[in-house]
């Protein structure tokens, strides 16, 4: 079942990759942004939070909790020269390896092989940003042991009560919130209550 504006933020408790507990509850009084990927496999992603790290100093002085969600197994994200090198140095989100999908699952995110097509992709427009990730050394299949080729992004946006502001369910495989939509949230103050 998709979750919609205005429901709360399903409760969950889980480790990220660097072993730190990560409880909703305790992200309340900030802005949150959560991100469901496919693994590092999957160029798109790994481009999506390439993305992401050119903003994640504004999202941070805004008071943004970024945590991007992968199937991969913990220990093939810490060997990714991409998060080794660039997202775990910089430290500007957080990244969770949820390979039972339990998180996924309380979010509603989908493992959908007839939105995962190439043929979908092509009709949604999507070449370019292909080629815009290959431009940016982001190339590869998106096939990775024990992860979904075919798992769609989600993106949830969610107030400092944890309440969803924005549900974005991907009608194919490269289809994640517009990083504008980000900005726009991160810009909103919060209101002292």
């Amino acid at each position: 079942m998709n979750l919609q504006a205005g429901q709360p933020m399903p409760f969950f408790s889980i480790h990220d990759i660097v072993d730190k507990q990560i409880n909703s509850d305790q992200l309340l009084n900030k802005k949150i942004y959560l991100t469901f990927l496919r693994n590092t496999a999957c160029p798109l992603c790994s481009f999506h939070v390439f993305r992401l790290l050119k903003m994640a100093d504004q999202l941070k002085s805004n008071n943004v909790e970024v945590i991007a969600f992968y199937e991969s197994k913990k220990q093939v994200i810490l060997s990714s020269p991409f998060f080794k090198d660039q997202v775990l140095k910089e430290k500007k989100l957080t990244v969770v390896s949820d390979t039972a999908r339990k998180v996924y699952a309380l979010f509603g995110a989908e493992v959908n092989a007839q939105k995962a097509t190439f043929e979908i992709l092509q009709a949604h427009g999507r070449i370019p940003k292909i080629e815009e990730a290959a431009k940016n050394g982001f190339i590869g299949d998106g096939i990775q042991e024990g992860t979904h080729p075919d798992a769609i992004p989600a993106d949830f946006l969610i107030n400092q009560n944890g309440i969803i502001v924005h549900a974005h369910y991907g009608t194919d495989a490269a289809d994640n919130i517009s990083l504008d939509v980000v900005e726009a949230f991160a810009l909103i103050a919060i209101a002292k209550s």
